[in-house]
């Protein structure tokens, strides 16, 4: 080993960190099928269970999949990520409304 302290790093050998350039034709196709799939989910008043859950895994990696540099300026995958939650929230809210009409003491259809 030498003794003499030279710092081994070449500063001219340093490349600095550019962001990516953002491509134009860049889409989000995870956001794009959590909203068809939502709407498809409400479309069909959310008779089947899987149709929101879908919606909602689509909506979520949307959002988690969304750069920093695209979240300021584009607001679609939040968006779609919303109406699927939202499709999610419905299909839940349905199942609890009829479950609670069906066992309601006040609901009596007797007279009928």
């Amino acid at each position: 080993m030498s003794s003499s302290k030279v710092d081994p790093r070449k500063e001219e050998a340093v490349v600095p960190f550019h962001l990516p350039r953002k491509n134009e034709q860049e889409e989000e196709y995870n956001s794009t099928l959590a909203t068809f799939i939502a709407m498809a989910g409400i479309m069909t008043r959310n008779q089947y269970k899987i149709i929101p859950w879908i919606a909602a895994y689509f909506g979520l990696v949307a959002v988690l999949n969304n750069r920093k540099t695209m979240k300021a300026k584009d607001s679609m995958g939040s968006s779609g990520s919303m109406l699927a939650f939202i499709s999610l929230f419905t299909y839940y809210l349905n199942v609890y409304l009829v479950n609670k009409r069906a066992i309601d003491p006040t609901n009596t259809n007797e007279g009928l």
